[in-house]
């Protein structure tokens, strides 16, 4: 049996050759933040706000914990990569 043949593709080279480097502006950059926060307070908002709602469904309750224990952290990483303190050297 013969395998068939094997070649070598220059990925980089062959994808980015009209582009060498690919460069995100800050604003851009901070629109993204504002979305990726914008959609993890409406996604939260809407688990805690079934949770209020409904506090004996054993899955919302799971869901809150993990907005609780997982989300908040992440939006708290979030903006205090893009908002550092001002006091800087």
């Amino acid at each position: 049996m013969s395998s068939p043949e094997q070649h070598d593709i220059d990925i980089p080279g062959s994808v980015f050759r009209d582009h060498p480097s690919v460069e995100v502006s800050a604003s851009d950059r901070l629109k993204f933040a504002k979305q990726i926060l914008l959609g993890l307070a409406i996604i939260s908002s809407g688990i805690i706000a079934g949770y209020a709602c409904y506090p004996a469904n054993s899955a919302l309750a799971q869901l809150s914990e993990l907005v609780k224990i997982g989300a908040l952290p992440i939006v708290t990483l979030v903006i205090s990569f893009y908002f550092p303190n001002g006091s800087k050297k």
